[in-house]
């Protein structure tokens, strides 16, 4: 594999390199030097991003500090729509509150196409919602350990940026067929 190939999987993925370091659970500057070409990518490695690749492409889940949802029982999943149906009313929640203490402190970055948000070292990943909404999925840190407690306002303010930036792409796309647009 090719540094540039292994760059373009990466943006596929919505990762960088820090995080594929942490999933391979390499040494960053490991996955550096594949980036550069400065040492060549290991052949396990390749067959690791390309069977990512794949499942990504099927639209399965290969994220191995995940869980499949595939594997839940229908009734697990019907739990899994109710608790969906509740975290979207928490979520408006967050917003109205965030919005009455005068908006997010600090802008988010937000790549809808990467399905990520980052504030300097706090990236949070989120699933964009068929619906026209989003639900988070995971954050973290690259400063220190995540803590939920610690770190409450600072996602409140992530997920009102995230809110905003799916906004503006749907009222741009609101006429659109949703399985041609490019996110």
């Amino acid at each position: 594999m090719q540094s540039s190939l292994l760059r373009e999987s990466l943006v596929t993925l919505g990762l960088n390199f820090l995080e594929l370091a942490q999933l391979l659970d390499m040494n960053v500057r490991t996955v550096q030097r594949w980036l550069s070409g400065e040492v060549e990518i290991p052949r396990s490695i390749e067959c690791v991003i390309n069977a990512w690749m794949y499942l990504n492409q099927m639209g399965l889940p290969w994220r191995p500090d995940g869980f499949s949802v595939a594997l839940l029982s229908p009734e697990q999943v019907k739990n899994q729509l109710l608790l969906q149906m509740e975290s979207s009313k928490e979520l408006v929640k967050i917003i109205k509150k965030v919005k009455s203490r005068g908006g997010p402190a600090a802008p988010w970055i937000v790549d809808l196409s990467a399905k990520k948000a980052t504030l300097g070292d706090v990236w949070v990943r989120f699933y964009i919602l068929s619906n026209g909404s989003f639900s988070p999925q995971s954050y973290g840190r690259f400063d220190k350990n995540p803590d939920l407690y610690r770190d409450q306002s600072i996602l409140e303010d992530a997920y009102v940026c995230i809110a905003e930036a799916i906004a503006v792409r749907n009222e741009k796309y609101k006429d659109a067929d949703w399985s041609s647009v490019d996110i």
